[in-house]
């Protein structure tokens, strides 16, 4: 057999036996370049040799050209164009509501009355964070528009400071939730919305007996931005339970007025100042017994991406064991991941 041929021979086998080969469509070029203008005199290592040593500059000089979200983009488009590149890893947990750390709030209405039976004496300083994370299930359905993710968010209060009572979490809030997200980019007098989201969750706090807290809601969730300006309108459905039979009964409904306090959604407002974000979080009732939750939130540049964070807290409905009491808390730390 002609030697030209077996070098082409040998090397087609190896580019396919070679685990550093598969997909590498440039290594390969070089291949089969390299033996067609070969001399005699060349063997297939001094080949694969030249070949590897051109991928391995080529790797250390190139560059991974992504596409980067326009500047006047909305934020909602930005984060998604982000969400859409990160979705070629293998794996991906993307940032789904704030995520966040306040090593220092101050409660000056701490709810005791859950834990009265244990004589605790709760600190009113504690420790408050939040970690929520989502990841995309299925891609493009309803002929394309749609996207079906799972979220997950955890938002904890940590006594640590408590050293009396073992520095335990007085509340933790789990919320698994499924919801599909449409990206209409509807544009309405300079308004646009990038996003509408249909979803249902399970909150729950995970206690049993008279501290036990949970419902499931099915919501709706509609934004707007212009310029600086960011809103949205998550309206809610509480899926209604059964009544317990006795307050210990672990069957029921262990929470049946939380509509009262925690009301039927809620309205998120930001605004952009230069590198600061100013937000407003605002729940309500609707009812002439009105009851309300409102959350103000700055956000300020620290370093890289690591951003300063103080939160202010008023009213109904922080956490599900505090949802029929009012709180007034401050507290201030890191956010890691803005909800924009």
């Amino acid at each position: 057999m002609n030697r030209q041929i077996k070098k082409y021979i040998i090397s087609i086998i190896l580019i396919f036996l070679t685990d550093n080969c598969f997909s590498e469509t440039g290594y390969e070029e070089c291949l089969l370049k390299a033996i067609a203008n070969s001399t005699p005199t060349d063997s297939v290592k001094n080949l694969q040799d030249k070949c590897l040593s051109a991928k391995k500059e080529t790797k250390k000089n190139e560059t991974i050209l992504v596409e980067i979200p326009a500047e006047d983009n909305t934020s909602v488009e930005k984060r998604h164009a982000v969400e859409t590149i990160a979705e070629e890893l293998p794996f991906l947990l993307a940032p789904h509501k704030s995520n966040y750390i306040l090593p220092v709030t101050y409660n000056s209405s701490i709810n005791e009355k859950p834990f009265e039976d244990e004589n605790l004496n709760l600190d009113k300083a504690e420790v408050k964070f939040q970690f929520s994370v989502k990841s995309r299930i299925v891609k493009g359905l309803f002929d394309g528009v749609g996207d079906l993710w799972f979220g997950y968010t955890n938002l904890s209060f940590w006594q640590a400071y408590n050293t009396s009572n073992s520095s335990s979490f007085r509340e933790t809030n789990h919320e698994p939730e499924f919801f599909m997200d449409f990206h209409p980019n509807i544009d309405f007098g300079g308004w646009k919305t990038n996003l509408i989201r249909i979803g249902g969750s399970h909150q729950s706090n995970g206690n049993s007996n008279s501290r036990s807290r949970s419902w499931n809601r099915i919501y709706a969730m509609v934004t707007a931005e212009q310029d600086n300006w960011f809103f949205s309108v998550k309206p809610w459905y509480r899926i209604p339970e059964s009544k317990k039979d006795s307050p210990n009964d672990t069957h029921g409904d262990d929470n049946p007025d939380i509509y009262k306090y925690a009301g039927y959604g809620d309205l998120l407002a930001y605004y952009k100042l230069d590198e600061n974000t100013i937000g407003l979080t605002f729940r309500n009732n609707l009812s002439s017994n009105n009851k309300s939750g409102i959350q103000l939130d700055w956000t300020f540049p620290l370093k890289d991406k690591l951003r300063g964070y103080v939160q202010y807290y008023n009213g109904y409905d922080e956490s599900l064991i505090d949802y029929n009491a009012s709180v007034n808390r401050i507290g201030i730390g890191v956010m890691f991941s803005d909800i924009l």
